[in-house]
Parts: C-alpha cells; sequence; structure tokens
C-alpha cells in the first residue's frame, strides 16, 4: 500500500513537472515570438508571397524539407543510440522535437541535450548525453568543412588578399577541417586511450560506450550530416528566389555556406539567433542583392520553419518524457 501511494505520488510530481516546463516554454516562444508586433507583419508578407504565382507550392516544399531535415537527425540519433537502447523512429523523432523546444531558452541550445535523453527508457542518461554530444559534432563538423572551404572561395573572389595568405589560409583550414573529420572517426581509439588514463578511469562506466562504434557507422553518420547540410541549404536557396533574391546558383551556394558557417562559430541564444542570423544573412547575401528586406524575410522565414514550428510541436511531446529508468536495467 506504502508503495502504491509513493509510485503514484511520483506520477503526479512527474505529471506537475512536465505540464510546468511545457507551459513555461509555450509562454517563453508566444511572448518572444508569436506576440511580438513584427510577427503580424511577418504573416502578412507571408500571405502576400504566397499568394503570387507558384511561391505556394515552394513554401510547401520549404516546409515538407523541414520534417526531412529532421527526420534526417532522428534517424542519427536513432543510430547512434542503438548501442545503448533500440529506439523507435517515431520516438527518435519526438526526442528530436522535444529538444527544440528546451533548446530554444538555453544558450548554444544546450537543453537539447535534456530534450532528447529524457526520452530513453532503460539507457544510462549520462551515457545517452555523451552520446548524442557526439552525434550533434557531426554536424558541426560537417557544417566547418564545408565552410572552410567556402571560405577560402568568399576570400579569393571578393577580397584582395594576396594569393600566398589565401594559399596559406586554405591549406591551414584544409588541415583544420581534415583533422576534424579524423578525430571523429577515430573516437573509439581515442576514447580507448582515455580511460587508461588515470584521471579518467572513474569516468569508465561512462566513457566506454563511445569505443562501441566503429568507423563505418561513424562514416553513415557523417553522410546523414552531409545530408542534412544540403536539405536546409536548399531550404534557404528557395526561400531566397521566393522573396526576390537571385544570383548565379554557385555564388549563392557560396555565400549560403558563410551565413551557416559564421552562424556557427556565434555563440547564442535560439530566440536572439534571428537577429545575428539577420545580420550574418544580410552581410554576405548583399553582394547578389541590395534588398535586405527580402534577405531578412527568407532568413526568418528558415528560422520560422526549421526551428519555431518543430519547437511548439515539440511541446506535446515534452509529456512523454520519463524521469525515471526502468528497473529492469541497472542504474551505474
Amino acid at each position: 500500500m506504502e508503495q502504491s501511494k509513493v509510485i503514484n505520488g511520483s506520477r503526479i510530481w512527474y505529471g506537475a513537472v512536465k505540464l510546468l516546463i511545457a507551459a513555461a516554454a509555450f509562454m517563453f516562444i508566444y511572448m518572444q515570438v508569436i506576440s511580438k508586433e513584427n510577427f503580424s507583419n511577418i504573416v502578412l508578407e507571408y500571405r502576400d508571397v504566397i499568394l503570387r504565382g507558384g511561391n505556394g507550392m515552394m513554401m510547401t516544399l520549404v516546409s515538407v524539407l523541414m520534417l526531412v531535415n529532421w527526420s534526417l537527425e532522428a534517424l542519427k540519433w536513432k543510430m547512434m543510440m542503438s548501442k545503448l537502447e533500440a529506439i523507435p523512429f517515431s520516438r527518435a523523432l519526438s526526442a528530436v522535437f522535444s529538444g527544440l523546444t528546451v533548446s530554444f531558452f538555453t544558450p548554444n541550445r544546450i537543453g537539447e541535450y535534456a530534450g532528447r535523453v529524457f526520452h530513453l527508457h532503460t539507457a544510462n542518461r549520462i551515457k545517452g548525453t555523451l552520446v548524442t554530444i557526439l552525434e550533434n559534432l557531426s554536424q558541426l563538423i560537417i557544417t566547418i568543412a564545408i565552410g572552410s572551404v567556402s571560405l577560402v572561395l568568399y576570400l579569393n573572389k571578393y577580397t584582395e588578399l594576396h594569393s600566398y595568405l589565401l594559399w596559406v589560409t586554405g591549406v591551414i583550414l584544409l588541415l583544420f577541417s581534415g583533422t576534424l573529420i579524423f578525430l571523429f572517426l577515430e573516437v573509439p581509439v581515442l576514447d580507448a586511450a582515455a580511460i587508461k588514463m588515470k584521471r579518467l578511469k572513474k569516468f569508465k562506466r561512462y566513457l566506454e560506450v563511445l569505443s562501441e562504434y566503429k568507423k563505418s557507422e561513424l562514416l553513415v553518420i557523417l553522410g546523414l550530416a552531409l545530408l542534412r547540410y544540403i536539405v536546409f541549404t536548399t531550404q534557404f536557396f528557395i526561400l531566397l528566389g521566393v522573396f526576390g533574391v537571385h544570383g548565379s546558383f554557385a555564388t549563392e551556394i557560396l555565400l549560403i555556406n558563410m551565413v551557416f558557417f559564421v552562424m556557427t562559430l556565434i555563440p547564442t541564444f535560439a530566440l536572439a539567433e534571428i537577429g545575428v542570423r539577420g545580420a550574418v544573412a544580410t552581410f554576405f547575401l548583399s553582394n547578389i542583392s541590395m534588398d535586405s528586406l527580402a534577405i531578412l524575410n527568407a532568413s526568418v522565414s528558415l528560422w520560422l520553419i526549421n526551428l519555431v514550428i518543430p519547437a511548439i510541436a515539440g511541446i506535446i511531446f515534452i509529456f512523454q518524457f520519463r524521469f525515471s529508468r526502468e528497473k529492469a536495467v541497472k542504474w551505474y
């Protein structure tokens, strides 16, 4: 009887916490995004844009690509988590969405890790967080690698940097990107070596999971990260066209790569990101268009479609959080 009361009490407590997190997330997003005066102006702008010939279909395509984008991320996370727990794709996607929700009001989206690992049923949460960090690094590495190549091309095209300095910069960035990819693929080896260090031996029970990944598996994760990059680059390219920003295909892709590269290097809150993203996008894309409002609208649209809408949807999945693991598996 006493045990039953404890269980019921825990359920009520956990339910209250989930409700509090969901309510706080909704109010935070509402106050910082939806209630803003310029939000209604953006909605009206969308209406005008969609009414133009063909743009409705393009906006629909961008929305569909949003689902593709986060589905690829969910697939990455599901594959990485398979060493700890078999997760259905639907739960992985739910975890990704709720992770976005929690990340909305944390610096550099660090809350995303908690938003995901609380969807695990049996896996150790600390191990789950470490694996999630490793999985997220794959996307960071792809963005930096592509951004590094793009930076060299950008400097060559839009600056008068001496050819020698340009060559040196290119070599340094190439070596840096190659090193990041190499270290990512060699994580199992590096982890095995790290565990042997005296200072890290006490963390062996958590770190050992990183040694279980094969290089081929990590290569697949990088491939999925590359596909994701192609998807959201395509989204931005389409949105720029929808709002009337046009340039040669190669030039637009180069400048979009620079926007993503610089945004990756700037630490921001998700809600503050839109201002920074708009400024960065305007700076680079002004090379092909002086219509700063159109550039800003395209940038804001990408942010709303890829982050705000999924974050709002993720509020629902917060109620699927599990704050305690199933008893079948021992907590380490």
